[in-house]
């Protein structure tokens, strides 16, 4: 009995090792015929090009050891198929047939009949007839190349099914009729080239601003061309017909220029909605005015008669003129009762040495009162979710950035500490505040201004100035300093090895800081990391606008704390991509479009060409840094969220390694 129950065991573990060896897709014989079929029609009917290429349907094209029948045949061209361990393992991703002098049709019905295609590429050929509608079939396809052909016709408009789609190339071909307007809702498209055909008609609205090329030229178009054109030249729509138009390339279009009948009710219809909402908010905005003015009837409501009030937009400007705080009303009270917070403005001390603030900031600073702030010059910088920010020129010449804050939901005295326990946590690529001023509804908080000016404006094009774009070391050397950073703050502000982490880097802790609640930062973004006079990161407004949290005894992810390691982590893929996050988003758009290129596999697709393109840059630490990255933003299932000291020692990790190379190259 023991002898069978053991033959049994040794049988069903046989089984189970035999069905766990195939861990390798295979693709049916079906699709394999139908690719070789593809491939025919493709040179014509020729037989013979499938066989001089190697296209067999009896070989295993993503088998490099051996056919299925034990020959060694290898498909020609170029066919690429998934790794091991991807989800399509074994089954066949890329079809490059590229400059063969392939002289026949399109079978999309053919092609298409491989699962998990996602490129083809049949450029330089001689291919004739149309772009076949079933390339709609192709449900994964992120890359079509058809272009240097001579197909005709008009293309499908199920091109716009491809909801997967990333490249779309059809130039140099004699495609005409009208392209698709189902094109400008694919939202991963990123690169289209049509140039070079006879197409007819007006350009389909695409959004450009995540277009990496677009090229319309030497066409029949006509109409207005789409919007935010600016990172493209005029050659992207040169040699169209005259009819074209639109700013800044063309003169401006007529009135309704390329709109139909519908459209054009539709849009009149939208304006006369905006005409009547904005009835209703100047009704409002006349019946709040007329109610303010009663209520300080009798009441001394100016400081001067050359100031404006800070709080209405539409006297603010951001010229080069000088204009000047009004004082809030809650300052023109008497002084505040004991043991409430003071409404004057308070002067940060200065300590310790690790400040990225100049000795010329800290002596403005230290003498400096609020109805200097009212006197002073003031220049809007740019408005957020949270304030507005404005460049002061205070008496003696020293330039002051001064964040006006609304936040009602913190008490005086609860901001008067976190400002005073974020000063005494001096780190060098943290900016201090030097002062802060508490009112009822409105809080500021005084810094030196950086005329560097926000790594958002030197990522996304918007610094005047001759700064060469970031390169891969930049880029690197920015993360890894701002990790610092930020894994300090959360040592002191949460309490929790403060004291080691400040020996192993040039900051100063206040131990009674470190003692009190955890503090975030709350709004971390490109903008809010500034440049030094030396170009060296900082990051700026710390805890301006992050209620503190409650200590968690034993625990290192509150979910404050958590919320800024998020925040990093879409600061980093700015920093991968060079692609801007929306002005009032949290950045989960730019998160879920890495998500999605990384699960189509095609990681190389997510960086900025700018890093790509230059020598020496290993696309191995960035890809790493992409991982970081990730685990910041959603941690796998069953995976703790890094804490910023982890998400640190990482990063410099990969700068040491970075370091290593760079030295060994030299």
């Amino acid at each position: 009995m023991g002898w069978t129950l053991a033959v049994a065991a040794a049988v069903v573990v046989a089984l189970l090792v035999c069905c766990s060896c195939e861990v390798r897709g295979k693709e049916d014989d079906d699709v394999l015929d139908s690719l070789v079929d593809f491939l025919t029609k493709l040179a014509g009917g020729d037989e013979k090009t499938a066989g001089d290429l190697g296209w067999d349907a009896s070989t295993d094209p993503c088998d490099g050891t051996g056919g299925r029948n034990g020959s060694d045949s290898k498909w020609g061209g170029t066919v690429k198929c998934f790794e091991n361990g991807a989800s399509n393992a074994g089954l066949i991703k890329v079809i490059d047939l590229q400059s063969l002098g392939l002289s026949g049709t399109i079978d999309a019905e053919l092609l298409c009949a491989a699962p998990a295609l996602r490129v083809v590429s049949l450029q330089n050929n001689k291919l004739r007839g149309g772009l076949p509608a079933g390339f709609s079939a192709c449900s994964g396809l992120t890359h079509l190349y058809v272009d240097r052909n001579q197909l005709s016709g008009a293309l499908p408009s199920s091109l716009g099914n491809l909801r997967k789609l990333h490249v779309l190339d059809v130039s140099r071909n004699d495609f005409s009729g009208e392209i698709p307007a189902g094109l400008s809702d694919v939202r991963g498209l990123i690169r289209f080239n049509a140039n070079e055909n006879h197409f007819q008609g007006t350009i389909p609205d695409f959004d450009l601003d995540k277009f990496e090329t677009f090229n319309v030229s030497n066409n029949n178009l006509t109409g207005p061309i789409p919007k935010n054109t600016g990172r493209f030249r005029d050659d992207s729509f040169a040699a169209n017909a005259a009819g074209m138009c639109g700013e800044p390339m063309f003169s401006p279009c007529p009135s309704g220029s390329g709109e139909s009948k519908s459209k054009k009710t539709r849009r009149i219809l939208m304006y006369l909605g905006y005409v009547l909402l904005g009835a209703v908010i100047v009704a409002f905005v006349v019946y709040k005015l007329c109610s303010r003015k009663r209520n300080k009837l009798g009441k001394k409501a100016m400081v001067g008669k050359d100031t404006f009030d800070s709080s209405n937009p539409t006297t603010t400007t951001t010229s080069k003129s000088a204009s000047a705080y009004s004082l809030p009303a809650s300052a023109e009270r008497s002084p505040a009762r004991k043991g409430a917070a003071s409404t004057s403005l308070v002067v940060l001390r200065r300590s310790g040495t690790a400040s990225v603030t100049s000795t010329a900031a800290a002596a403005a600073a230290k003498d400096l009162r609020f109805e200097d702030l009212l006197k002073s010059p003031a220049e809007l910088l740019g408005r957020g979710r949270y304030g507005s920010s404005y460049k002061v020129a205070v008496p003696g010449g020293a330039a002051l950035a001064v964040k006006r804050v609304k936040d009602a939901s913190v008490s005086d005295d609860e901001f008067r500490r976190r400002m005073e326990r974020v000063a005494r946590a001096r780190h060098p690529a943290v900016l201090p505040p030097l002062a802060f001023y508490c009112a009822a509804q409105e809080k500021l908080v005084v810094y030196e201004f950086q005329s560097n000016g926000s790594l958002h404006k030197l990522l996304h094009g918007s610094i005047e100035s001759s700064q060469a774009p970031l390169d891969w070391p930049a880029r690197l050397h920015i993360a890894t300093k701002v990790a610092d950073g930020m894994a300090f703050l959360h040592a002191a502000m949460r309490g929790d090895g403060a004291s080691s982490y400040a020996s192993s880097t040039s900051s100063s802790i206040d131990s009674a800081a470190a003692a009190e609640g955890a503090i975030a930062h709350g709004a971390l973004k490109s903008t809010n990391i500034l440049f030094t006079a030396g170009m060296e990161p900082c990051i700026s407004e710390y805890g301006v606008v992050a209620p503190p949290l409650a200590a968690a005894v034993g625990s290192s992810r509150s979910s404050g704390l958590r919320a800024d390691v998020r925040a990093f982590g879409v600061l980093l893929l700015e920093l991968l991509t060079g692609k801007a996050t929306a002005a009032q988003g949290d950045g989960a758009e730019l998160a879920r479009w890495v998500t999605s290129v990384i699960q189509e596999e095609w990681t190389a697709e997510v960086f900025d060409r700018a890093l790509l393109s230059r020598d020496g840059v290993s696309e191995q630490r960035m890809v790493r840094l992409l991982q970081v990255a990730m685990r910041c933003i959603d941690a796998s299932p069953g995976e703790v969220p890094p804490t910023m000291r982890e998400v640190a020692g990482m990063i410099n990790a990969i700068r040491e390694e970075d370091d290593r190379s760079v030295s060994m190259e030299a």
